[in-house]
């Protein structure tokens, strides 16, 4: 063969095999394009599902209010004016220590989803309480207690404003957390009430006022609650009225307290186990308190409004999750909130 031959054999040689690379590159290429554009075009379908559920009113408008189970799932307040902002009585109807909540079953019925669904709210501003000393004069406790803020892990600066209570006996405190998130907060209790007070502890971050949060410190347990005793009484917040369910026999309630940020009063009775809760303007959540006897000893149990945190829906157990993270609004106080979905099938 002559050697113009042979090189010209091997030069299309060559051609045919960059071209077999080059296609067996473009299809790998084109197959990773193609995976991409589906991943993408997935989270932008579940993004727009989270939305809707946030934006969303649902059916009737005032099922959070009204107490039954919607037929379209919405949370947004109503009368909504910036975006995010949630209904107070549709989110704390989301906590499973609410008296009406709404079942798994309802959840996903009324949201119409096929898919998984969790739902997590919880304050932006963390606070964390210890006691530093206490000492007794005559009949009185004189105590004090650290206060710890900040936002995701990061030491912040806030306002303090902390309640005492103590049967009906009712004592303040305000301070400032510093730079480096530790203050500090003082009080005097009659020594023979100290072993059921209850401290609730309200923080408001120098940066914002709507970002607000609430602690509960319990003087018999000695240690900060997360989620409400519900031993003698379940509180159920809804609709400006808070329902006192006993637990026990015996129970007699005798008074309570609505707690927030700025302001504090009592709460009046309506009915046996009703009372009215204050439409307190500020931009802070409430901490309702009641206080009675049970089978002759003293009591106080408490509960949030909203009854935030929470944490509601599927487990997601062998399930993929999808997490989408919102800054929401409710009562004009901001939290984060968390929309979780399952994968939709293919």
């Amino acid at each position: 063969m002559p050697a113009t031959s042979i090189d010209t054999f091997f030069a299309c040689m060559i051609m045919v095999t960059v071209a077999l690379i080059s296609m067996a590159f473009l299809g790998n290429t084109l197959e990773a394009q193609i995976n991409s554009t589906k991943d993408a075009n997935k989270q932008s379908y579940l993004q727009a599902i989270a939305d809707h559920l946030l934006t969303n009113v649902g059916s009737p408008s005032n099922w959070g209010a009204s107490g039954v189970a919607p037929s379209d799932f919405g949370l947004a307040a109503a009368s909504s004016t910036v975006p995010y902002e949630l209904d107070l009585d549709k989110v704390s109807r989301l906590n499973p220590l609410n008296g009406n909540t709404l079942s798994m079953f309802q959840l996903g019925e009324s949201s119409k989803l096929n898919i998984a669904l969790g739902i997590t709210i919880s304050q932006i501003l963390s606070i964390s309480v210890t006691q530093k000393e206490n000492f007794t004069v005559g009949g009185q406790v004189y105590c004090t207690f650290t206060v710890s803020t900040n936002v995701q892990a990061n030491p912040t600066s806030a306002s303090l404003h902390g309640y005492l209570l103590a049967d009906s006996y009712l004592s303040e405190a305000t301070n400032q957390s510093s730079s480096s998130g530790y203050g500090n907060l003082s009080f005097e209790v009659p020594a023979n009430m100290t072993q059921d007070a209850l401290l609730v502890v309200f923080a408001r971050a120098n940066y914002d006022d709507r970002v607000t949060s609430y602690a509960i410190y319990d003087f018999n347990l000695s240690s900060q609650q997360s989620i409400p005793d519900r031993s003698v009484a379940a509180l159920t917040p809804q609709n400006y009225t808070l329902n006192v369910s006993p637990s026990v026999p015996d129970v007699t309630v005798e008074g309570g307290f609505a707690l927030s940020f700025g302001f504090q009063q009592n709460l009046t009775s309506t009915s046996g186990s009703q009372y009215r809760i204050p439409a307190l303007i500020d931009h802070s959540p409430f901490v309702l308190v009641v206080y009675g006897s049970h089978d002759g000893a003293f009591f106080q149990q408490w509960s949030a409004y909203p009854q935030i945190p929470l944490n509601t829906g599927s487990t997601f157990t062998g399930s993929a999750k999808n997490v989408f993270n919102y800054l929401v609004t409710v009562k004009g106080t901001l939290y984060n909130m968390q929309i979780s979905l399952g994968d939709v099938a293919n």
